[in-house]
């Protein structure tokens, strides 16, 4: 893994292209692997109010997130509950024309 592209754990903040402010991923429960104390994230964890929160605004009206399918670019060779963990290049689509990145991979965050 190149020394830029870190593992995401939970309270990594993302971005939508679409939307007006930055969110943090949410796991309500591990799935039992860790980095710096903090659970990773996996490719499935997509889901909109349990992961993925509303972004402010998107094109001028309430976000409300649509996911097309798991994150893309993930740690394919890094396997977590038969999952592959998802890392600072991942990608998540929404239907409503955004992509979703991340930030930060939320591993020095409080």
């Amino acid at each position: 893994m190149a020394a830029d592209i870190r593992y995401v754990v939970r309270g990594a903040t993302m971005r939508c292209s679409k939307g007006s402010v930055p969110t943090k991923i949410n796991l309500p429960f591990s799935h039992g692997s860790y980095v710096n104390g903090k659970p990773v994230m996996i490719k499935t964890d997509r889901i909109v109010g349990t992961n993925i929160s509303p972004f402010g605004l998107c094109i001028g009206q309430p976000c409300c997130p649509m996911i097309l399918g798991d994150w893309i670019k993930f740690k394919k060779d890094t396997i977590i509950q038969g999952k592959g963990a998802l890392i600072t290049e991942s990608v998540l689509i929404c239907a409503r024309g955004g992509q979703i990145t991340f930030v930060t991979d939320g591993q020095n965050e409080g």
